[in-house]
């Protein structure tokens, strides 16, 4: 459905939104030429940070924009608005077709960006080690141990003035947490009085990793935690964890 309105016309698409309402976006008239530019209803990007979806993650943003240049568009920061360049008015239908998939697809992008959610799992981690530790110990990422473990890269290792040593998995999913049960298996043959591991899931039951592994995980001498919108109880068991290595 095209209607005609103050600033060009407004689009109304077939496709229904999380919210039940149709999706739209609008054709912008240039001000003074005879082209035209397709931008969103401009509630788009408040609906994503409503929804969870952290801006400020690199990597995520990075799902965003790649998404948006699928479809020849991009993010105007200034005016909150998706839109795509001024074009001329026999180039805005195939365009329209366009961006209304863009429009149907930015509902699902927390599930599309798979892998890369996972990677901002590991980087509020990171954050949260950063200010638990960053003062007054050495934080190593994805490096190994010694030379007995090179084989086995740990996601955040954190070394103590003392030597102490605390071995974080991020366990994102079914492989690294066989990473994790490896690693522990491994240092369970050596002398490493001076070294705890434990493994940090972003849920209590997440489905990316299988019910075995995860009670083989809750079996081991391995430290399970979870993060889960609760970092105070998380940043407590990694200092308890981390004291025990003496």
């Amino acid at each position: 459905m095209v209607t005609e309105v103050p600033i060009g016309f407004a689009v109304r698409t077939p496709h229904l939104k999380a919210d039940g309402d149709y999706s739209s976006f609008f054709l912008r008239k240039h001000d003074t030429e005879n082209l035209y530019r397709i931008e969103d209803d401009g509630f788009t990007i408040a609906d994503l940070e409503m929804s969870g979806f952290d801006f400020d993650k690199e990597t995520r943003f990075e799902a965003f924009t790649d998404m948006l240049a699928d479809h020849s568009a991009r993010y105007n920061e200034q005016e909150v608005l998706l839109t795509t360049e001024y074009m001329k008015p026999e180039q805005i239908s195939d365009a329209a077709i366009s961006f209304s998939y863009l429009m149907a697809r930015v509902d699902d992008l927390l599930l599309m960006v798979g892998s890369r959610v996972r990677k901002s799992f590991k980087e509020d981690l990171a954050e949260i080690i950063e200010q638990q530790f960053g003062s007054t110990c050495k934080i190593t990422e994805n490096t190994s141990v010694d030379s007995d473990t090179k084989d086995y890269l740990v996601d955040f290792l954190i070394r103590s003035p003392d030597g102490r040593l605390l071995a974080v998995f991020a366990g994102s999913g079914e492989l690294k947490a066989l990473e994790s049960l490896l690693f522990w298996e491994q240092i369970q043959k050596g002398v490493y009085d001076n070294l705890r591991s434990m493994i940090v899931l972003e849920e209590p039951k997440p489905v990316a990793i299988k019910d075995r592994t995860l009670s083989r995980v809750m079996n081991s001498g391995l430290t399970l935690a979870t993060l889960d919108g609760n970092t105070i109880n998380l940043a407590e068991k990694m200092q308890r964890t981390f004291r025990q290595a003496a």
